[in-house]
């Protein structure tokens, strides 16, 4: 993945995320982002499969894999293999013909417990020395269409990744 161009900014929010008892625990979040991205889902269901130049590998939480077995009453390791250690995530998603076990045409039948890695598709997030780095896929569809992506949709991107990971961790 790449950004659409070398341009980067910083933005800075701090906010009490967790309360344990009757403590708070105040959580500062720092990030790097891509400027002047703009993003709109195309409905493509390119991001859900291999290209000509891209295998698509959907890496799986555990605990994403448990809802997606209770949800589709299908055992885990029937649309799982396990993965190389990559971090938390440990399993990996099957595909058939290159493309998402459960991507049905162009619609996703998992799309309300769909993994984490789908939600933020096309941008993906790390942790670099404490700075939350954003990246965008450019070979998206919807990348450089609709609305600009704003400050605070990264801030939800980065809480929700955040939540999930630590849910993992518990």
């Amino acid at each position: 993945m790449s950004s659409l161009d070398n341009s980067w900014f910083y933005l800075a929010h701090s906010e009490t995320v967790k309360s344990t008892s009757s403590e708070y625990i105040l959580i500062s979040m720092s990030f790097r982002v891509p400027k002047h991205v703009q993003f709109e889902c195309q409905r493509c269901a390119r991001c859900c499969g291999d290209t000509s130049h891209r295998g698509r590998n959907i890496l799986l939480l555990e605990t994403e894999m448990d809802r997606i077995s209770k949800k589709t009453s299908m055992r885990p390791l029937s649309f799982s293999s396990p993965a190389s250690s990559n971090g938390q995530y440990h399993y990996r998603m099957k595909k058939r013909s290159g493309r998402c076990i459960f991507l049905d045409g162009k619609s996703c039948r998992i799309y309300d417990v769909r993994p984490i890695i789908c939600q933020f598709y096309p941008f993906s997030m790390k942790k670099n020395n404490g700075t939350y780095v954003f990246d965008v896929a450019t070979d998206c569809a919807g990348v450089g269409l609709g609305e600009p992506v704003t400050k605070e949709y990264y801030e939800r991107m980065a809480k929700k990744a955040t939540k999930t990971l630590d849910t993992e961790d518990s």
